[in-house]
């Protein structure tokens, strides 16, 4: 539930925003190029119009996160100092995003009403037959982190899904002992 970059309670990027950011870290890009990744990443779930994407990197330009520099006849935009700073503090945002998004959803999950509840036991099963592949980027995560680092994040990661299985296995038992 990444709400955009907060700093302070207030937003300063949008989360189409903030995922140019991320893009342009790694190195220059065209507009074009930006947008073409963004939709293969989201594979047909956002149809994010060009109409969208570039008001948003020109507003990026504007306040100076972002810089142009004319290559053949070809715009290539890239992070400034500033925009490296903002990147930089919204990625230290996100464990309070992590935990904002993790109390919605126990909140949502309390109040939820029974219809709400099975459509998410329908996407459960959906989830089943077509997984989510969450952990399938961990190589490109863990690319240029020493190994001791890798470990330790590896490790918690286990720690995590261990933890979560229990509980699905705890909840899982208790219903096999009601089934008469």
């Amino acid at each position: 539930m990444m709400r955009g970059g907060l700093i302070h309670g207030r937003r300063v990027v949008s989360p189409l925003q903030f995922l140019v950011l991320m893009q342009l870290s790694e190195e220059p890009k065209y507009g074009y190029e930006m947008l073409k990744v963004l939709r293969d990443e989201f594979d047909g779930l956002w149809d994010l119009k060009t109409g969208t994407f570039y008001p948003a990197l020109k507003s990026l330009e504007s306040r100076g996160f972002v810089e142009t520099e004319l290559r053949d006849e070809t715009e290539f935009y890239s992070l400034t100092e500033k925009g490296t700073t903002l990147l930089s503090s919204l990625g230290g945002r996100m464990e309070t995003e992590y935990r904002v998004t993790d109390k919605y959803f126990k909140t949502l999950m309390k109040w939820m009403p029974l219809s709400v509840k099975r459509r998410l036991i329908e996407m459960v099963g959906f989830m089943a037959s077509n997984p989510i592949d969450i952990y399938g980027d961990l190589p490109r995560l863990l690319k240029d982190v020493p190994t001791e680092k890798k470990k330790e994040v590896l490790e918690n990661l286990l720690v995590i899904i261990k933890r979560n299985l229990s509980q699905v296995e705890a909840v899982y038992q208790g219903v096999l002992e009601e089934d008469p």
